[in-house]
């Protein structure tokens, strides 16, 4: 449904999906003003390993096994994932250099 506030909903979509800030006014409705994107590099992932799937543990050497054991060993894949992922986030180039110095292999 497009806005009732605006004549054009072209362009309340681009407020929605672009960068601007809301600011107060008198009575019932603000203003929204365009912001200067500003690109931030940092904090990022290094980490570049796959994401585990639940199919991956749904088989050992083409034998099927329990669904209720091939979740659990999946739910331990995803947290071991995710732990990784999380110790590869950088928060500067030097940090950045470091991680990639240690784990170049």
């Amino acid at each position: 449904m497009a806005g009732m506030n605006m004549d054009d909903p072209a362009k309340q979509e681009a407020i929605r999906r672009g960068h601007h800030r809301y600011e107060p006014g008198a009575g019932k409705h603000g203003t929204y003003v365009p912001a200067q994107y500003k690109h931030q590099e940092y904090p990022k992932m290094l980490g570049k390993w796959p994401r585990p799937e639940l199919k991956q543990f749904q088989t050992v050497n083409g034998v099927a096994i329990p669904t209720d054991a091939a979740a659990n060993q999946f739910q331990a894949a995803m947290i071991e994932w995710d732990r990784a992922m999380t110790a590869s986030t950088v928060n500067s180039r030097a940090e950045e250099q470091a991680w990639l110095k240690e784990n170049a292999s």
